[in-house]
């Protein structure tokens, strides 16, 4: 079986899949060499799928090395075991293996059998490729509203397109939208915090090299927020706010713009408060959804109680409503005799 790429299954790999044998195995490794699909590794299932996740996933990872794995769950309700299929592409792997590995998923995922693959995510990190990076994809999916075939094959096309193009740029690339570059290390800690590994980001623009960088990456409480607002600089703050709504616990990032009044100098001022609207939008173009925004001065402009309102204002029964007068009378009835 091929595809544009050209890459088909091993032999091996082929009478792998046509054996009963693959049946007992919980984890399946699979790498591209010599222009074939090729089984690297198959570990056995010991224990129920969640306690074999870790063992068997995680030394499947090789710095800088993609691959693809195939992890087995239980049972259906139909009596076939459904999968989990993982795309596992490092920032650092070549540009030729990234394009390589992006479009030979599709192919793949025929050659196992699409009926058979339950849930299907692509991975940059070795922690997405966890239990709980899994739970946390998984949680993220179910929050979404159910796609058509048409919509299901448009996304796949979309992730494949992006990641041929992340390839494309340089080591400090630019956000749609936005004229200032960003640099790597902010690149890559912005798809941490979009995948819930870090709720915490402040962004400094670089005045001198017209840049957006990284200052601080950290998991942090709401109540920690307000000492991370500096006193003497502007900075930008993306906050992931974990709380309860109505029952059920939710995340929503919160948008802080924070510049300790006019202290700070004109040019700093204006370049933080021209790139601001552009920069939101940038985000959200890259699947950051800002539930709330807000401008600060300092660290006792936000707490708490005052981030929850942002994102659920509350409606006041006792607001203040319009009363249509009354049409102008033109004096009481009179008697006529």
């Amino acid at each position: 079986m091929s595809c544009q790429t050209g890459i088909t299954a091993s032999t091996a790999f082929s009478a792998y899949l046509g054996s009963v044998a693959h049946h007992s195995d919980r984890c399946i490794k699979i790498v591209i060499e010599d222009e074939e699909l090729v089984v690297q590794q198959n570990r056995l299932a010991v224990g129920d799928w969640e306690a074999d996740w870790d063992r068997n996933v995680m030394v499947c990872i090789e710095d800088g090395e993609p691959c693809y794995i195939m992890y087995r769950l239980e049972k259906n309700g139909s009596g076939q075991y459904d999968y989990v299929f993982m795309s596992y592409v490092p920032n650092e792997t070549s540009t030729k293996n990234k394009m390589l590995y992006a479009a030979t998923r599709a192919t793949l995922k025929r050659i196992w059998g699409d009926n058979r693959i339950s849930v299907d995510f692509m991975a940059t990190f070795p922690e997405e490729l966890s239990l709980q990076g899994y739970k946390n994809h998984t949680l993220s999916e179910s929050s979404q509203a159910p796609m058509t075939e048409a919509e299901k094959e448009l996304e796949e096309v979309s992730k494949n397109e992006a990641v041929i193009r992340s390839q494309m740029s340089s080591h400090s690339a630019t956000l749609p939208g936005l004229n200032l570059p960003i640099a790597q290390e902010l690149e890559t800690n912005l798809e941490k915090f979009k995948k819930g590994f870090v709720n915490y980001l402040q962004i400094k623009l670089d005045t001198e090299k017209e840049e957006l960088k990284l200052w601080d990456c950290s998991n942090i409480q709401v109540g920690d927020l307000s000492e991370k607002i500096p006193e003497d600089e502007p900075r930008y703050h993306l906050f992931n706010f974990n709380h309860d709504f109505e029952g059920e616990k939710i995340w929503k990032v919160v948008f802080l713009y924070s510049c300790p009044g006019y202290n700070v100098p004109v040019k700093q001022r204006m370049m933080y408060s021209s790139t601001k609207s552009s920069f939101l939008s940038a985000l959200e173009s890259n699947g950051v959804e800002i539930a709330a925004k807000k401008e600060i001065s300092d660290g006792n402009d936000v707490n708490e109680a005052e981030i929850f309102d942002m994102i659920h204002p509350q409606k006041h029964a006792s607001r203040a409503t319009f009363v249509k007068p009354k049409a102008p009378s033109r004096g009481g009835r009179r008697l006529i005799r």
